[in-house]
């Protein structure tokens, strides 16, 4: 295992110097280590067992040579029915991880069958427990209990090894960009020796800086016996409104650029930049168009995150558009965002001031949330299909007003 850790970080000097040499130039050393570190950071085996499920069935056991079923006459395996237990725990981690030993550790690690994640990230660990049918419930409580205690002494030793060399990674990465801008420098030297410029390279390669992309974090499956529902981290929900947030106050910074586009427009910038932000599973891209203005991640065809786009135009259209959001809302853990733009009214003031109160006049309200940022409010909406379900909205007011002569 120590082993296995030490050669990952070796590759970081690879990683540095397979960076097209215009493109790293052109990067400050910090993008780099959080691009790199994003790419080789190894995620430690997490197994949560609050959401473990498991699977009963009938079967038959070989009690060949067991006393108590006096099983030593005639030839071959002598069978006897029995209970098979199939136990079922998401795990969250790199999967590859199970099949290297930390040190110290147990003797079987792991005791199971691993099916790798999926899209979502997560991935099962399943346990199988067979006892012939006179054995108590006792005795598979003991056999798993035993099972979980090595998993869990296993995992608990290389996470504390993993988590060392994800704190050396950014380091190792340092000292292999500082040294191949080292040798860089040497090259330029040659360069301004000679003075004669440098040939053009065919089919050269991008020198834009690097962007690091960040991949939306689903969360784990639901506890046993609710069904699941697609979500996103609280994290990157934040994230996500800082992306808008960025976008807007540009907006609002040379508002004659932005204000003669429509709503349908605007949402398509927005957009453009969170899929600059953000990963997609299959494609390049996480967010994608669904209807007139509103921008959705979507799993399985559910939301895990709405975003409506809206010029205001009085009271009773920002009521139809709570009205339309919380219609895609009726899950637990989607999350949403409503930006409203101000393009016709001089009086911005007035309508900062009466849109909070259109909100929380909506049947549906349940509570404002604090929310410091200005020209942001944050509500907690009851679902429109749901009553027991609450779904938490944050609001955009942008100003983009111009004053025309």
């Amino acid at each position: 295992m120590i082993e296995l850790l030490s050669a990952h970080l070796g590759q970081a000097e690879t990683k540095v110097n397979a960076i097209p040499e215009l493109q790293f130039l052109n990067t400050p050393d910090e993008t780099i280590v959080e691009h790199l570190v994003a790419e080789m950071e190894v995620e430690p085996l997490v197994l949560h067992e609050d959401r473990m499920e498991m699977d009963q069935q009938e079967t038959q056991i070989d009690v060949t040579g067991r006393f108590e079923y006096d099983a030593f006459q005639g030839e071959g395996p002598v069978m006897a029915p029995g209970i098979k237990v199939t136990v079922s725990i998401p795990f969250t981690g790199d999967p590859s991880l199970w099949q290297f030993r930390p040190n110290p550790c147990r003797l079987s690690f792991p005791t199971g069958t691993v099916e790798h994640p999926g899209a979502n990230g997560v991935g099962f660990l399943e346990i199988v427990l067979q006892q012939t049918s006179q054995t108590s419930g006792e005795i598979f409580k003991r056999d798993l209990d035993s099972v979980l205690d090595g998993i869990r002494f296993n995992l608990g030793n290389q996470k504390i090894q993993v988590e060392a060399a994800n704190k050396e990674l950014p380091q190792r990465i340092q000292q292999a960009i500082a040294r191949r801008r080292e040798r860089l420098k040497k090259h330029a030297s040659i360069v301004q020796v000679l003075n004669i410029p440098l040939k053009k390279r065919p089919g050269a390669p991008d020198v834009s800086p690097i962007h690091v992309k960040r991949k939306i974090v689903k969360p784990l499956p639901p506890a046993p016996g609710r069904q699941p529902e697609p979500g996103i981290r609280s994290e990157d929900y934040e994230h996500i409104l800082g992306v808008i947030r960025h976008e807007g106050r540009t907006f609002e910074a040379t508002p004659g650029t932005y204000a003669v586009h429509d709503e349908e427009e605007l949402r398509d910038i927005i957009l453009a930049h969170l899929n600059g932000h953000y990963q997609g599973d299959a494609t390049g891209e996480a967010f994608r168009r669904v209807g007139k203005t509103d921008i959705r991640i979507e799993a399985d065809n559910r939301a895990a995150f709405v975003a409506e786009c809206k010029v205001w135009r009085g009271p009773k259209e920002l009521q139809e558009a709570v009205d339309q959001l919380l219609s895609y809302l009726t899950w637990r853990d989607c999350k949403a965002a409503l930006v409203i733009f101000n393009k016709d009214l001089a009086g911005f003031t007035a309508v900062q001031a009466k849109l909070p109160e259109v909100l929380a006049a909506h049947p549906n309200h349940l509570r404002r949330v604090d929310c410091k940022e200005a020209g942001e409010w944050r509500f907690v909406f009851r679902s429109a299909e749901d009553p027991d379900q609450q779904v938490t909205v944050h609001v955009f007011l942008f100003n983009l007003y111009v004053v025309h002569k």
